[in-house]
C-alpha cells in the first residue's frame, strides 16, 4: 500500500484513536461539592456530588472548574488543555488535512484526567489555623507551578517564537490562584 494511500484512509490519527471527548475526574477537598465545568462561559458538564466524572468535548481553550460547598468558600481552579503527541503522526500518515481535522475536532488536545479543586472552610478555629491552611495552599501553589514552568522551558528551543507567551501565561494563572487565595484568606472568618 502506498503512502499517498494510507493517507488517505487515515486522515485524522488522533481523532480515530482517542476520540473528541474524554472523562475528566473532579475530586473536591472537602467532597460533597457541586462543580460546573465550564468553557468560553458555557457550561459544558457538572459534577455533582463529588467526586465524580464528567465528558466533556476536547478543546485547546481552557476549562474552568468552579465548585461550591455549604460550609467551604467557592473555589475556582483553571485547567489547560495539553497537546496529545498522537497528532504529530499526522504530519506523515494523514498530511496537513488529518492535522486540521484534529485540530477542528479538538482531538488534538486533552485536558488532565484528574482535576483536585481545594475548597477553604468558611470558618476557621483561630487565626494561626488560618493562616497555617493558607500558608500551605500557597506554598503547594507555588511548588505545582514552578514544576509547570520548569516543563514549559524545558521543552522550549530558542527558535519557538510561542515559547514566552506560554510561559507567561501560566505564570499569569499563577498569579491569579494566589490573588485568589488572598482574598479568601481575608474574607475567611475566624471563631
Amino acid at each position: 500500500m502506498s503512502l499517498l494511500m494510507l493517507a488517505t484512509l487515515l486522515p485524522a490519527c488522533a481523532t480515530i484513536t482517542t476520540g473528541t471527548s474524554q472523562n475528566v475526574s473532579i475530586i473536591t477537598e472537602p467532597p460533597g461539592a457541586t462543580c460546573q465545568l465550564v468553557r468560553s462561559g458555557n457550561v459544558v458538564a457538572v459534577v455533582n456530588p463529588t467526586p465524580g466524572t464528567a465528558n466533556v468535548s476536547k478543546s485547546g481553550q481552557d476549562l474552568a472548574v468552579n465548585c461550591t460547598r455549604s460550609g467551604s468558600m467557592p473555589a475556582v481552579q483553571t485547567v489547560s488543555s495539553q497537546f496529545q503527541g498522537m497528532t504529530a503522526g499526522n504530519i506523515l500518515l494523514g498530511g496537513f488535512i488529518g492535522l486540521a481535522v484534529d485540530a477542528a475536532s479538538g482531538a488534538m488536545a486533552q485536558y488532565p484526567a484528574t482535576v483536585t479543586v481545594i475548597l477553604p472552610p468558611q470558618q476557621f478555629a483561630s487565626l494561626a489555623e488560618r493562616d497555617s491552611f493558607f500558608d500551605a495552599r500557597v506554598a503547594a501553589v507555588q511548588r505545582d507551578f514552578a514544576e509547570r514552568i520548569t516543563q514549559a522551558r524545558s521543552s522550549c528551543n530558542s527558535s519557538d517564537p510561542g515559547c514566552g507567551p506560554r510561559i507567561a501565561a501560566i505564570e499569569a494563572e499563577r498569579d491569579a490562584v494566589l490573588a485568589q487565595l488572598a482574598t479568601q484568606r481575608s474574607t475567611a472568618r475566624v471563631t
